[in-house]
């Protein structure tokens, strides 16, 4: 096992484009995010295992289960590891917990759902982006810390709007990865303004600052999270996927 920088120009052939959860590996390939990557071979890397900081684990394409196993037990003596499981991928050693997941992508940008979902913005409300100081207001504020690596990070590489009844935040919605072409997106709404479709509406203008910006959305919830599926889907989501990560707890 041969620690690597995960920026290395040669790993990024050895993944699938469309490898589950893809927007936050993109965005370490990117410099965006950091990650720790291990591979076979330095100079001409044949497989590779990457971590990402917020634990998110990937293995490149063609992987051997000696490889993975080794890599696996490798990363899990510097900590826990979820590790994003992709069609094909070969059996992983025992001892992990299964986190059901979907993905969305694959929307009509010039969708005429969603123009009509941008026209129930409420007069009352008013979009705003998400600087430092909103940030520090904000629900997912730790959220965006851990996955990004800081506050800072995300507000170098990613970016996010709210939705504001006043100075009151009715929505949080976040590009927290920006990977190519897709970043991944997700929204919180606050109480007591929940149930009344204005995630919808927020992430809808975000989908939009993230055309113009030349990123595709891209959406991933639990299984059992129904309430960000029906989201997703009123947003006009044309693939969805159900994919699993399998959870290692570190060595101690």
């Amino acid at each position: 096992m041969i620690d690597c920088l995960a920026t290395h120009p040669a790993l990024l052939d050895l993944f699938d484009a469309h490898v589950p959860n893809n927007p936050a590996l993109w965005a370490v390939f990117l410099g965006h995010h950091t990650g720790l990557a291990i591979v076979d071979d330095l100079q001409h890397p044949q497989q590779c295992l990457l971590r990402t900081e917020a634990l998110l684990t990937y293995a490149s394409r063609g992987i051997s289960r000696d490889f993975l196993v080794k890599g696996l037990e490798h990363l899990r003596q510097r900590g826990s590891i979820w590790l994003v499981r992709s069609p094909g991928d070969p059996l992983a050693p025992a001892g992990f917990k299964v986190q059901p997941r979907l993905e969305f992508y694959n929307y009509d940008r010039t969708s005429s759902e969603l123009k009509v979902i941008r026209e129930k913005l409420p007069d009352q409300y008013v979009l705003r982006k998400i600087d430092m100081g909103l940030l520090q207001r904000c629900a997912w504020r730790d959220e965006m810390a851990f996955y990004c690596g800081s506050l800072e990070n995300f507000l170098r590489y990613g970016f996010g709007i709210c939705l504001m009844d006043e100075e009151k935040i009715v929505v949080e919605a976040y590009a927290s990865a920006l990977g190519s072409p897709y970043a991944e997106i997700g929204a919180i709404t606050h109480e007591p303004y929940r149930n009344r479709g204005y995630a919808s509406i927020t992430v809808a203008y975000l989908l939009e600052a993230l055309e113009i910006r030349g990123y595709h959305g891209y959406w991933s919830c639990d299984v059992d999270n129904l309430a960000s599926a029906k989201i997703a889907r009123k947003l006009g989501f044309r693939t969805e996927r159900v994919y699993e990560i399998w959870v290692y707890e570190a060595r101690t």
